[in-house]
């Protein structure tokens, strides 16, 4: 009877031992399905911020190209405006030149038209 009740001991013993074996297994399996979850995410997410990297990269680069041009154009016509306002200048002196120079023979030819009248 002694060794009967031992035995169911024994066996209850390995019951809880399968039991407990049997507990960790699942745990380690289930932890192990989470790892493998997390580390499918995590792949997922770092190929969306990749891409949306790389689609930033390629926009930041035709923005940069964008301003280059702009900043070219704007440099082209403020070069363009500033040519056009020293031509305006010079013509504006070239005219002005040319209008004192009428005048003066106008004066001149009057004042010798005034001469003649009171030499008559």
């Amino acid at each position: 009877a002694v060794v009967s009740t031992q035995s169911t001991g024994v066996t209850d013993w390995e019951k809880v031992v399968a039991e407990e074996q049997e507990e960790k297994l699942d745990i380690s399996a289930d932890m192990i399905r989470q790892y493998k979850t997390m580390q499918s995410t995590m792949a997922l997410r770092i190929h969306l911020l990749e891409s949306n990297l790389s689609h930033l990269q390629v926009q930041l680069d035709t923005t940069q190209k964008k301003l280059a041009t702009t900043e070219k154009e704007k440099s082209d016509l403020q070069k363009k405006y500033d040519d056009t306002v020293e031509r305006m200048e010079r013509e504006m002196i070239d005219m002005e030149q040319r209008y004192e120079n009428i005048l003066v023979e106008a004066m001149d030819a009057v004042a010798g038209k005034l001469e003649q009248a009171q030499s008559k």
